[in-house]
């Protein structure tokens, strides 16, 4: 039993398994993400950051403006890995580049960020349609344990 609790942590760990950028355009996603992109000032995006701590999401509850280039940094200061997907939100957004200390991807559509224990990761975006949509941490059991939150993309 004492194995299984040593080991059951380091597999939950490798279930956040990596980033999911696309170069080409994934169903239901924004079909101008690159154009939107491009068109944006990026010379002062709005800045959001999101502390990934135990099991929650700090703040839980994140507001950003339509059609202004926004900035969104996901500090993960447990010693797990995280995740931070939308199934609903993604395909609304118009992504400029996903930045990491081992990565920096530019794509206008992500799927996935996974944040290392201990890292950060920028997702540079613009929302492209108003609405409430939930996110979470795909982590088997993550979510279940409150790992979860809302975005509302406003005026």
């Amino acid at each position: 039993m004492k194995r299984f609790a040593v080991i059951l942590p380091l597999l939950l760990a490798a279930c956040a398994g990596e980033d999911q950028i696309s170069r080409y355009q994934p169903r239901g996603y924004l079909a101008e993400a690159s154009e939107l992109s491009n068109q944006a000032d990026w010379s002062a995006p709005d800045v959001v950051e999101v502390t990934l701590v135990n099991h929650a999401f700090v703040p839980d509850e994140l507001t950003f403006h339509r059609n202004r280039p926004t900035r969104l940094v996901l500090r993960n200061q447990s010693t797990s890995d995280h995740t931070f997907v939308s199934e609903q939100w993604f395909p609304t957004i118009a992504v400029r580049q996903l930045v990491g200390r081992d990565v920096t991807a530019t794509t206008p559509w992500v799927e996935k960020v996974v944040i290392p224990a201990g890292e950060t990761k920028e997702l540079w975006f613009v929302p492209a349609r108003y609405g409430a949509y939930t996110f979470e941490c795909t982590v088997p059991g993550h979510s279940l344990l409150g790992m979860k939150g809302v975005v509302n993309v406003v005026q």
